[in-house]
């Protein structure tokens, strides 16, 4: 059985980068009938921040990836220690009395040297019983893991190919610190192989690690998982995914309005290519599903290099995915949204007022042109969050034009309107221009800077969407106050 775990630290919000391991730990488990777990690493415990453990749930909750079984490290330290102490019977690892002082100097001694510093303490072959004595009066130790001398270490990695290292040019790594808790080698080698974890999804950043941890699987006499290394996600600036453009966090981008599937949707192409053959001069696919990415997932399909983060094809997805929803599922994702968002109080409580109808009605003529749910309080505030005010004849379109020609212009377009039924429903596009061209041509204006000084003064901007749908959704008695504001 395929059994997989997303395994994030607690130590502030969950990275984008841990969200798409997670999306593809949950996609070979489901893919092959597996299990998927969530597992917290919490043994840091200087790093650890409150309430992101929380949110990490949280998260994998909100992107639709709920885990099969739950996990908390700080809840096993019995565990990892009892795994350290089996180490030192077997001689695979020794107690450590050396101080973060000495090690440093030998370190410092070394680069003066201009030479390599692998750690080697000199503890590593004293026997059991002295270190317990030292154990016993007081002094405190750590657990290393031993290195053995002139071994080349290899494995395989599904996606990186055959890895090979020299056990020469790596440290005697710390396994148990002196607080009693573990390290990442340590507890992690022995929580996967507990947990019957067959397929480890982590970053290319610990490859360097790889070595150790075949070390221990080798000393403990256990079958070691796949592990696969995942290239780090690059800003299209160069270098690791930077916050200085916005976001890298999991919630941040729910946050900052983009729809969960879609997102997905972006993770699952940085670093997957599906297995499709395009028939000459077909468009090549790039829209899909949770449920599709789990059928089609291979391990063959994950890509060596490094994937680079183009917000901008991010906000396409997004943009896509808001036009795919119903009417209803719109509505309902930007209230669920604006829930969250404190400083939009104000707007909420009109939303409420005025009703769900009034809403999907704004939506309606708004959801072609959103990238971003946080894009609708501005794109809707001409309908929720009118001022009135604006000085008509500031835009070049209406400067041809007079406060009196506007004022007469309004007053007969409240004739015109009072034909009409209240919600303007029956207001047709042609009688609507027919209307204005008419006026225009009698009073020998221009048609265009008649419509735009209705536009100003009914949505307080030269740029919104089609006046015809406007004054449809706002009703005969809302357009009618709106202009009286300028005669």
């Amino acid at each position: 059985m395929v059994i997989t775990r997303v395994a994030p630290s607690p130590t502030g919000s969950m990275h984008i980068g841990t969200l798409k391991m997670a999306l593809y730990d949950y996609a070979l488990a489901r893919k092959n009938n597996g299990k998927y777990f969530l597992r917290i690493e919490d043994t840091d415990r200087n790093r650890f921040v409150e309430g992101s453990e929380q949110e990490i749930i949280d998260m994998l909750k909100a992107y639709g990836l709920d885990y099969d079984e739950f996990y908390k490290q700080s809840e096993r330290l019995d565990i990892y220690k009892e795994h350290a102490e089996k180490l030192i019977e077997s001689g695979h690892a020794y107690f450590c009395f050396s101080t973060k002082e000495e090690i440093d100097e030998l370190r410092k001694v070394a680069n003066a040297e201009h030479k390599t510093f692998t750690f080697r303490s000199q503890f590593r072959d004293m026997p059991i019983e002295e270190a317990r004595k030292k154990i016993e009066s007081g002094e405190k130790y750590v657990i290393r893991q031993k290195m053995p001398k002139d071994q080349v270490i290899e494995f395989n990695d599904p996606v990186q190919g055959l890895i090979k290292f020299n056990s020469n040019d790596i440290d005697d790594t710390v396994l148990l610190k002196a607080d009693g808790f573990p390290t990442y080698h340590l507890a992690a080698m022995v929580d996967d192989h507990l947990m019957g974890i067959t397929h480890v999804f982590r970053g290319i950043e610990w490859l360097p690690s790889a070595p150790r941890h075949v070390l221990l699987y080798q000393a403990f006499g256990w079958e070691m998982p796949f592990i696969i290394h995942l290239s780090v996600i690059l800003d299209p600036e160069g270098g690791k995914l930077s916050k200085r453009k916005g976001s890298v966090s999991a919630k941040g981008f729910l946050d900052e309005g983009y729809l969960p599937e879609a997102i997905l949707n972006f993770l699952m192409l940085l670093g997957w290519s599906p297995a499709i053959d395009y028939e000459h001069g077909a468009k090549e696919r790039e829209i899909f599903s949770l449920d599709e990415f789990v059928q089609m997932f291979d391990l063959k399909d994950v890509n060596k290099s490094g994937p680079i983060f183009n917000r901008e094809k991010l906000m396409w997805f997004n943009q896509k995915y808001i036009q795919a929803l119903s009417l209803d599922e719109l509505e309902k994702r930007f209230t669920d949204w604006l829930k969250t968002r404190l400083e939009y109080k104000d707007l909420t409580q009109k939303i409420e007022n005025l009703g769900t109808g009034y809403l999907r009605e704004a939506l309606k003529i708004e959801q072609t042109r959103i990238k971003l749910l946080s894009e609708i309080p501005a794109s809707i505030g001409l309908f929720y969050d009118y001022k009135g005010g604006f000085d008509l004849l500031s835009v070049k379109q209406t400067r041809d034009l007079t406060k009196e020609q506007i004022s007469e212009f309004f007053n007969e377009f409240k004739l015109e309107l009072n034909k009409y039924q209240d919600d303007l429903s029956d207001l047709s596009h042609e009688g609507w221009e027919n209307f204005v061209r008419t006026y225009a041509e009698g009073k020998t204006l221009k048609a265009g800077s008649l419509f735009m000084a209705l536009r100003l003064a009914i949505t307080d901007s030269q740029f919104s969407p089609p006046l015809l749908e406007v004054v449809q959704i706002l009703g005969k008695k809302e357009v009618i106050q709106r202009i009286d504001g300028y005669i």
